[in-house]
């Protein structure tokens, strides 16, 4: 059974030492085939050094071994708390303690779950020709492998999980600077979008910016191959700050009506965005606060919109 310690606090449960019993083993939820389930966690929060410990103790050498290597120690801290977000979360739904999980990058560097320790990879798949394999999970006997993907920002990290589909999310700040960005629309955006983003009024193109962005990169992360994918052949349209259509260049060899996108903005600050390739309806995005090994609890206070072309 998945695990989660929890503690009854005397004290700020984030930032302060707590006051502990013995860990609690909480129930595993249930991953429906209808659910995204996002856990959102903010890294700022998080200073209590015994937490920080068993954080540490839940990666693997390899991550382990990179610790030291961060100049900055905010990127250490961020980096620690991503891969105990990503960890606890998987485990919320399956049958793996979180310290058991294994990882490892495809091609264009999408993190892909491979094994719990301890594991067999399965036999190799042929596959037709030029199709990238992908690491299979090997636990979960009869189920429907997960997909996650991660991404952060300064003050926010995001996991996002769901079950037989591919899946990308990005969360970006609307605190940092946009002028190199908007100096290199021709290489990031289509003509289209650019036409629409310059009839705008400043701040109002900055937030419409974040917004493309944000869709754009769960896009390429969905799929698996990260920039090689030019940012400028697929793209966004919107209509009363709404988006109206998602568009793919042929040369792209994608259906964009095989996507589906939500979006939304997390405390204001933080633009979000979903992309998941899937044909089933009625789906639903379950957001979560959490704080690793400490509690989770529903964010039902954040809402994202949903947008598909059919």
């Amino acid at each position: 059974m998945p695990w989660t310690k929890a503690y009854p606090m005397t004290t700020d449960p984030v930032t302060s030492d707590p006051m502990t019993t013995e860990p609690i083993i909480s129930d595993p939820k249930t991953l429906a085939d209808n659910e995204i389930h996002l856990f959102i966690t903010q890294p700022d929060r998080i200073s209590d050094p015994g937490l920080l410990q068993q954080y540490e103790a839940l990666l693997a050498d390899e991550e382990r071994a990179k610790l030291p290597n961060f100049y900055h120690q905010r990127h250490r801290h961020q980096f620690l708390i991503t891969r105990a977000l990503q960890r606890t979360s998987l485990s919320e739904f399956c049958d793996v303690e979180p310290a058991q999980w294994r990882f490892a990058k495809g091609t264009y560097g999408k993190p892909e779950i491979i094994q719990p320790t301890g594991q067999q990879p399965k036999p190799e798949i042929t596959r037709p020709t030029g199709q990238q394999p992908k690491p299979e999970i090997t636990h979960i006997t009869g189920q429907t492998p997960l997909s996650f993907n991660l991404s952060h920002t300064a003050g926010l990290i995001i996991c996002g999980i769901v079950k037989g589909a591919e899946i990308g999310v990005d969360v970006e700040d609307r605190q940092r600077s946009t002028r190199a960005a908007f100096s290199s629309l021709f290489s990031y955006f289509s003509e289209e979008e650019i036409s629409q983003l310059e009839t705008l009024p400043g701040e109002q193109q900055k937030q419409r910016f974040f917004e493309h962005w944000t869709l754009k990169e769960a896009y390429i992360k969905a799929r698996g191959a990260g920039f090689a994918i030019p940012l400028s052949q697929f793209g966004f349209l919107f209509e009363n700050d709404q988006i109206e259509t998602f568009f793919v260049s042929q040369n792209l060899q994608d259906n964009a009506n095989d996507w589906q996108f939500w979006q939304g903005r997390y405390a204001e600050r933080y633009p979000i965005a979903i992309a998941l390739r899937s044909d089933k309806r009625n789906l639903k995005v379950i957001p979560h606060d959490c704080v690793p090994l400490q509690h989770t609890a529903r964010c039902d206070g954040f809402k994202l919109s949903h947008f598909s072309n059919n």
